[in-house]
């Protein structure tokens, strides 16, 4: 099992923008390691009000530290809640 981190949204922020800013997340760490090592190292799993990224990778640190901050900025940090959970080998 994977880290990951666990994201929970309040019910007013639609599944739409949750997607639209784990693709900008996705964006910004393609500019930083490359096509090639995200697409070999990024996961993620959106659906309603919740969001999952693989954390396990520098790639995937990545994108839930951008994803986290435009959430934050965008939203407010009340907003929504955030979980690591530590994968067991």
């Amino acid at each position: 099992m994977k880290d990951v981190c666990k994201f929970i949204f309040d019910e007013g922020i639609k599944e739409d923008a949750i997607e639209e800013r784990i693709a900008l997340a996705i964006i910004t760490a393609e500019c930083t390691f490359g096509q090639a090592k995200v697409r070999l190292n990024a996961s993620y799993l959106a659906s309603g009000n919740k969001a999952v990224i693989d954390v396990s990778s520098e790639v995937g640190e990545h994108i839930a530290q951008v994803f986290t901050g435009l959430m934050t900025r965008q939203y407010g940090e009340d907003k929504f809640t955030v979980k690591r959970i530590k994968g067991e080998v």
